[in-house]
C-alpha cells in the first residue's frame, strides 16, 4: 500500500497552493510565479553569502543535509565536523554536530540552535555527545515524519575511543529525537561506514536502507567491508537481507584475488535509483582506490552486479604510461610499454607492481559520489561521478564525468572536454582535483538541471557551477553564479527562504595546507534570482513526478540520500518553469506503483 507523506501545509505568504483533492493525498504542490529569474553577472552574482544574517556564524561542518525535521515546509539543517573519534563535549562548548531549525524572527528565516534538545547528539549510553560522521533523512516508521540515520566510519586501524556505532534516530514529529535500541541496525562491531540511502527497493510503500563501507584496515589490507541491504518493516525496524542476495561480494583481502570481479571493493559513497526504468531502484556503490564502481539491479529472482556491462564502473582509458609510478619503476627495470612521463625522483620503484597496477582493477577512478538524475530532461535518469584525480596517476584515473541514460540503465560517458564539464588544470606537476561531493539542481529555475561540483581538500580547489544549456552542453558560470567559494566542503541545497529559487550551504576545508581558512566554517549562498517555479511536497522516497511545462518534460525521484557522506537535499522536489506559471501535466509514479495524472494546473 502507498502512503504519500505531509511534509507541512505552504508557509503563508506562498501563492497559488493546488486544492488537495486534485492531487494524490499528501501531497501538495505550491506555485511561485515571479516571471523570468533575474539576469546575473560576475558584478550582480546569482548567489551572495548571506552567512552571518542566516545565523551560521558560529556553525562549523565538513557535512550538511537539509531535511525538514519538525514539519514545517522549511528545510532545517544538520551539520557534521565529521570527527569520527570524539565526542561532542558541551560543558566545555565543543560541538562536532550541530542542529539548526529554520524558524521565523524579525520577520526573515533564521537558523536557531537546538542541538542538545534534539536529541540527535544522545549517546546510546544516555549522555549527551557522539562521534557520528554523516547523516541522511527518512521517514522509516510511515508517521509522516522524517527519521535519521547517524552513520559513523570507524575501520580495525583507529582506536575506538567512543564505542559510538551507526545509530536510527526516531522523530516525535517536532524534531525531537529518540535513540532506537532495536530496529535491526545495531552494529556492535565497527564498520567502515562511508554512506547510505534510503530507498523503497521492494515497492512495499516502507523505507529500506542501502549501505556501503571503505576498507576495513586501511593500509593494511585491500579488503573492504561488504555493503549491506536493511529491508524495511514499516514500523520502524529492519531486516538485514544481504546474505544469500546475489549482493554479497568475496573478501579481497590479496593483492592477487583483488583483480578478479565479484570482490569487495572500498566504497565511498551510497546511491539508490531507479535508472532501467522498471519504477523499482538500482544499487550503487561509488568505489574509491582506482577501483570499479559497482551497480546491481534486481531480476526478479536475486541482485545482479552489472557494472562493467552497463559503463558504470570505469572508463575505456587504460593507458597508464604517464602514471609517475610506472615512470619510476621503468628508471630501474626495463618496461614495454616504456613509459611517456619522466619520473624525476618523484617516487621509489617500488610503488608499482607489474602484474597488479598496470591490471582493470586499479585502472579506474577514486569515486567519492555518484549524483543521479535526468539531466538531459528525456525522461530516464542519468548519473555522474565525482572523483579525485592526481596529476601522479595520469590519464587513466577517471576524471568527473556525466554518464548518460539511454533509458535502460546502459551508459555513455560524455566527453568532458565536449560537453564543456572540464576545468583548466594547472600547469604544476603536482596538481590534483579533489571532487568529493556533487549535485544536479535547477539554481537558475529555466526547467534544465544544472550541475554543482564541490573539488576541495587540495590547492586550487573550490566550487563550480556548470549551467545546462541543453543538448548535453554546459558551461562555467561559477564565478558569475557567486559559487567559486575556495576549498568548499559539503554542499546542502533548499529553498531556505521559501522565496521560489534554490540556496545552497556549504561548509570548509582545511584539510592540507594552502586552505584559506583555519576551521570548517558554514557558508550560505542565497540566491538572487527567483523566478517561477513548482514546488512539490509530500512524496514518498522513490516516488517518479514528471511534469509537463514550458514546452518540456522534466523528470524527479524522491532521493533518500546519496554519496559521500550521505548527501541529503530537501526532499520537495523544485521545479524551474522558465518565467511560465503553469504546467500542462503532473505524472507521480510510486516505487513499483501506478502512475496518477493530474492537470494543468496554474499558479495564481
Amino acid at each position: 500500500m502507498l502512503t504519500f507523506l505531509l511534509l507541512g501545509c505552504p508557509p503563508p505568504g506562498d501563492t497559488g497552493a493546488t486544492p488537495a483533492p486534485s492531487l494524490p493525498e499528501g501531497i501538495t504542490a505550491t506555485f511561485t510565479c515571479d516571471g523570468a529569474a533575474l539576469d546575473y553577472s560576475e558584478s550582480a552574482p546569482a548567489h551572495v553569502e548571506a552567512t552571518e544574517l542566516w545565523g551560521l556564524s558560529e556553525v562549523r561542518g565538513v557535512v550538511y543535509i537539509a531535511p525538514d525535521l519538525d514539519g514545517d515546509g522549511y528545510a532545517d539543517l544538520i551539520a557534521s565536523e565529521s570527527p569520527t573519534d570524539a565526542r561532542d563535549d558541551v560543558d566545555e562548548g565543543i560541538y562536532y554536530h550541530r542542529v539548526m531549525m529554520n524558524r521565523e524572527q524579525d520577520g526573515r528565516r533564521v537558523f536557531v540552535d537546538a542541538t542538545v534538545e534534539s536529541g540527535l547528539i544522545t549517546n546510546r549510553e544516555g549522555g549527551v555527545g557522539t562521534a557520528h560522521d554523516w547523516y541522511i533523512a527518512g521517514d522509516v516508521d510511515n508517521d509522516g515524519d522524517l527519521d535519521i540515520y547517524a552513520g559513523r566510519y570507524q575501520d580495525e586501524s583507529e582506536a575506538d575511543t567512543t564505542g559510538d556505532r551507526n545509530a536510527l534516530y526516531l522523530n516525535d514529529g517536532t524534531g525531537h529525537f529518540t535513540m532506537a535500541t532495536a530496529s535491526g541496525l545495531e552494529m556492535e562491531d565497527a564498520y567502515p561506514s562511508a554512506g547510505g540511502s534510503f530507498a523503497d527497493v521492494d515497492g512495499d510503500g516502507h523505507a529500506d536502507l542501502w549501505l556501503v563501507g571503505w576498507y576495513k584496515d586501511y593500509g593494511g589490507s585491500y579488503d573492504s567491508a561488504q555493503p549491506q541491504l536493511y529491508m524495511g518493516n514499516g514500523d520502524g525496524t529492519f531486516t538485514n537481507v544481504t546474505e544469500d542476495s546475489g549482493l554479497e561480494l568475496k573478501s579481497s583481502a590479496q593483492t592477487g584475488n583483488y583483480l578478479e570481479r565479484g570482490r569487495r571493493r572500498p566504497g565511498f559513497g551510497a546511491t539508490a535509483c531507479d535508472v532501467t526504468g522498471d519504477g523499482l531502484a538500482e544499487l550503487i556503490q561509488s568505489s574509491y582506490g582506482r577501483a570499479w564502481n559497482l551497480i546491481w539491479t534486481h531480476d526478479g529472482n536475486d541482485w545482479v552486479e552489472y557494472g562493467e556491462a552497463a559503463g558504470v564502473d570505469m572508463d575505456d582509458n587504460r593507458d597508464y604510461t604517464d602514471n609517475l609510478w610506472y615512470a619510476c619503476y621503468c628508471d630501474t627495470h626495463s618496461c614495454d610499454p616504456a613509459p611517456t612521463a619522466s619520473c624525476g625522483g618523484a617516487f621509489p620503484d617500488y610503488y608499482w607492481t607489474p602484474g597488479f597496477d598496470d591490471q582493470d582493477a586499479r585502472l579506474g577512478g577514486n569515486t567519492f559520489t555518484t549524483m543521479c538524475g535526468d539531466i538531459d530532461n528525456d525522461g530516464d535518469l542519468d548519473l555522474m561521478h565525482t572523483e579525485i584525480a592526481h596529476m601522479w596517476a595520469g590519464q587513466s584515473s577517471d576524471p568527473s564525468e556525466l554518464l548518460v541514460n539511454d533509458g535502460t540503465g546502459m551508459f555513455t560517458r560524455l566527453d568532458r572536454a565536449v560537453s564543456g564539464i572540464a576545468r583548466d588544470r594547472p600547469t604544476r606537476r603536482d596538481w590534483n582535483e579533489g571532487d568529493l561531493y556533487g549535485a544536479f539542481w535547477d539554481y537558475d529555475n529555466d526547467g534544465w538541471k544544472d550541475v554543482l561540483i564541490v573539488t576541495t581538500d587540495y590547492e586550487d580547489t573550490q566550487l563550480y557551477a556548470f549551467r545546462n544549456l541543453s543538448d548535453n552542453q554546459f558551461e562555467d558560470v561559477s564565478t558569475a553564479a557567486g559559487l567559486d567559494q575556495a576549498w568548499p566542503n559539503g554542499a546542502a541545497i533548499a529553498d531556505f527562504d521559501r522565496d521560489g529559487d534554490l540556496d545552497l550551504v556549504t561548509g570548509s576545508s582545511n584539510a592540507r595546507s594552502g586552505s584559506p581558512w583555519d576551521a570548517h566554517y558554514a557558508h550560505f549562498h542565497e540566491n538572487r534570482l527567483g523566478g517561477s517555479s513548482l514546488r512539490i511536497e509530500g512524496a514518498a522516497i522513490g516516488t517518479r513526478v514528471e511534469v509537463d511545462a514550458a514546452g518540456i518534460t522534466q523528470a524527479f525521484e524522491v532521493s533518500g540520500g546519496y554519496g559521500h557522506w550521505g548527501m541529503f537535499h530537501d526532499q520537495a522536489v523544485h521545479v524551474g518553469l522558465d518565467g511560465e506559471c503553469a504546467v500542462d501535466a503532473l505524472r507521480f509514479t510510486p516505487a513499483g506503483g501506478e502512475t496518477t495524472t493530474v492537470g494543468p494546473l496554474s499558479g495564481s
